[in-house]
């Protein structure tokens, strides 16, 4: 039985290596020896994740596959599967197509599909990619994804229907379910289908909130059934929650409105959340505090340049109004994620201009304040963007994102090489 992270520094102990009971008579002094043996084992059986967490820092590094061998290739999400592998999607270009124009925004092009590659326990570099989803003759984009309490994997993504006049706003959600998917290559799906999101008091928020030529512009645009009902897109991990709904965080490419869809059956009806009290806000990364209180953080357009916030106290329903944090962002993906610890993780572009600066941070006091910040990439000049991150069953940490849009690179690391900082810590407030 492996009991540490793959290639990691942690000590290993397996069941086999415990000392087992003997038939033949033993001393008692050997007896006490022999327990004390297997409660020291059984101890640092246990205390492994907090090891991982809190003992020796932990880094390590590969692409998933070489650079710029599968074209444009970005947007990546990554899970632990329940038999220790690790399955990471992106969306790239795969084969042109004779009949179809392609767009010059290769991440638009009707050569778009989501692709996969999985890392099996105990090997020792990322498996070949394959594809996991491809609509023909449209692009694919956005992969999200999640196991949910029944070790099912749920894929999410959008595709774009109008391409070049709407993009990104023209998106319909889909959502795979598979209970087939920890064999060699793609996932086997039980179920395929649509979310169409329909959401109340989307006017009210924008009338509320929209400012000038662009509410003028949003106001017109309300009337427009098909401008409401598409342009939802996800971008880091849906959660499960504590009483097994499924939340979604969807943001409105064509309001700038955030929303979350939730579901209690498996997809089979999904419930819509009234809009975040804000605008100009996007692609929400929600975690749930040890208190059960939901907090969601959004990338945002606005001039502050700034991570943006808000909080739910009935399960994601309602949230309360939009408010800066105190972490700089130029308007690029982020993830948070709630430590077993109870800290909370911040992984994003920590400037207000340009990608070429990846940081993770770690705050004690539920984002008050921000303890810790460690850089997983600075380099001027470079483009490190749209990161994925979880913290596996043995505590330590795993990432990947998009690296100059030419490969996925992952990353395991853990909470002591964080607090480790670059040169010394560093504090951010709220």
């Amino acid at each position: 039985m492996r009991l540490r992270p793959r290639n990691s520094n942690c000590p290993q102990f397996a069941l086999s290596e415990l000392p087992r009971q003997s038939s033949r008579r033993i001393s008692p002094s050997c007896a006490v020896g022999s327990r004390m043996k297997i409660i020291g084992a059984a101890l640092l059986w246990l205390t492994l994740p907090f090891l991982n967490s809190y003992g020796q820092a932990l880094y390590q590094s590969d692409f998933i596959f070489p650079p710029a061998s599968r074209g444009h290739t970005h947007a990546s999400c990554l899970v632990e599967c329940p038999n220790g592998d690790l399955l990471a999607v992106w969306y790239e270009n795969g084969p042109k197509l004779s009949s179809y124009e392609y767009e010059k925004d290769a991440d638009k092009s009707d050569d778009v599909r989501i692709a996969g590659a999985r890392w099996r326990l105990g090997a020792h570099a990322w498996g070949k990619p394959f594809v996991m989803s491809d609509t023909f003759g449209l692009s694919d984009n956005n992969p999200a994804l999640i196991i949910d309490h029944q070790h099912r994997l749920w894929l999410i993504h959008s595709t774009l229907l109008d391409v070049p006049q709407w993009t990104w706003g023209s998106s319909l959600l889909w959502y795979k379910i598979s209970s087939d998917y920890q064999q060699a290559g793609p996932p086997h799906w039980d179920k395929v289908s649509i979310l169409v999101p329909h959401i109340q008091g989307l006017a009210e928020v924008v009338r509320k909130y929209a400012r000038g030529e662009e509410a003028a512009q949003l106001e017109q645009r309300l009337k427009d059934q098909m401008a409401r009902r598409l342009g939802w897109m996800l971008r880091p991990h849906p959660l499960i929650l504590k009483d097994g709904t499924l939340l979604v965080p969807l943001g409105n490419e064509n309001f700038g409105v955030a929303a979350m869809a939730l579901t209690h059956n498996d997809g089979k009806t999904w419930v819509m959340s009234r809009p975040v009290p804000g605008i100009g806000i996007s692609q929400p990364s929600v975690v749930q505090l040890p208190s059960g209180k939901l907090v969601a953080f959004f990338r945002d357009g606005s001039s502050d340049r700034r991570i943006k916030r808000s909080e739910s106290d009935d399960g994601g329903l309602t949230w309360s109004e939009v408010r800066a944090t105190g972490l700089p962002n130029p308007d690029s993906g982020i993830e948070a994620l709630v430590l077993r610890d109870g800290h909370l993780l911040m992984i994003y572009n920590d400037q207000a201009k340009g990608r070429d600066r990846l940081a993770v941070s770690i705050s004690t006091d539920a984002g008050k304040t921000w303890k810790w910040t460690r850089h997983l990439e600075n380099s001027p000049g470079g483009r490190f963007d749209y990161p994925s991150v979880i913290q596996a069953r043995d505590g330590s940490l795993h990432a990947t994102y998009s690296y100059n849009v030419q490969t996925i690179k992952y990353v395991h690391f853990n909470e002591a090489w964080v607090r480790q900082g670059d040169s010394q810590s560093t504090k951010v407030g709220r």
